[in-house]
């Protein structure tokens, strides 16, 4: 451990939050910075450090070591000096930074709430009502919003290439993790996706009931079922169009926003598309929270259940279509 004023930081990017903004990828970084001392080196040579200081620290670097960590993208090496490759955000900066996003968060609410407002009715028009968490976000603010920065050139390609043959886009680690926040898993069918927004207490229910007999119909025939919303990805659907209002709102933010630039300025050691990620990842948990707080959204009650039933998890599902071309 490391100390930062009152924080004790681990110095090993290992015990970090690690993020990925990587679709598509054969094999994201996070099993290679777990690997044996991988996540301490790393630690050490996020400013740069000689293969002699890094000794010091007790890492002994080999050859294969740094192939492979060279080979995901994760260092740079010139001559006998190691340098990390990615963004290693701490509480130095996550401290100051964070109030700052739970306020963009909360000044942004009132530019979307007529939008979740909308998605609320239609979920209760069409027997959905205790969907709307699970459509605002998986849909829109954790989905929608990743493809409108795209759109906006925001995020990077991730397209693979012979250069990058495992993942590609942007790799990120920050301290202190962002803990007790949801996340959005997808499998697909022969005509539908399952949308399923986890938590920790129900991420292996979730999957197991995705995998099960049950889940596979789901996917497979998803309109001959009431209990699950499914929901069309173009614009002939209100869930689809008033998600993309969100998301577009969110990304149009981060793009001009005076707010959202003066914390992306914030963020050290970060590429434009870095930086705008880290904060787009930072953001999202900050809204849902404020939508929350403001009486807009009600998280499902089965998201903190430690002993999910599989009535309980329903609310955390939604199913969208595949398109038809």
């Amino acid at each position: 451990m490391h100390s930062t004023g009152s924080q004790d930081v681990p110095a090993d990017l290992a015990e970090w939050g690690l993020h990925a903004f990587a679709l598509g990828a054969r094999s994201t970084p996070h099993s290679v910075v777990a690997m044996d001392d991988n996540g301490a080196l790393l630690y050490h040579a996020r400013q740069g450090i000689t293969l002699g200081r890094l000794e010091a620290h007790g890492i002994t670097a080999s050859q294969s070591q740094l192939a492979l960590l060279q080979a995901y993208g994760l260092v740079t090496v010139d001559g006998d000096r190691i340098t990390t490759a990615f963004p290693v955000v701490g509480p130095e900066v996550l401290g100051p930074l964070r109030p700052r996003v739970r306020q963009l968060a909360a000044d942004l609410v009132p530019r979307i709430s007529g939008a979740v407002a909308a998605i609320s009715a239609e979920l209760r028009r069409r027997g959905h009502a205790g969907h709307d968490y699970t459509v605002v976000f998986g849909h829109a603010v954790d989905g929608l919003l990743w493809d409108r920065l795209r759109a906006h050139g925001l995020a990077p390609t991730t397209e693979l290439s012979i250069d990058r043959p495992y993942w590609n886009g942007a790799f990120w680690a920050i301290y202190p993790p962002i803990t007790d926040s949801a996340g959005v898993n997808e499998l697909s069918g022969t005509e539908a996706t399952l949308i399923m927004v986890w938590t920790d207490a129900t991420n292996k229910a979730l999957w197991d009931l995705a995998r099960s007999e049950a889940g596979q119909a789901l996917v497979n025939d998803p309109t001959v079922q009431t209990d699950v919303p499914v929901l069309a990805a173009d614009e002939s659907d209100a869930l689809h169009r008033h998600s993309m209002s969100i998301a577009d709102t969110l990304a149009q933010a981060l793009r001009t926003d005076r707010q959202a630039q003066e914390l992306l300025e914030a963020i050290p050691d970060a590429n434009p598309h870095e930086g705008v990620l880290i904060l787009a990842h930072e953001l999202i948990w900050e809204i849902m929270e404020a939508l929350v707080a403001a009486g807009n959204l009600r998280p499902p009650p089965g998201m903190r259940d430690q002993d999910p039933a599989s009535h309980a998890l329903s609310e955390q599902l939604l199913l969208r279509l595949h398109r038809k071309d």
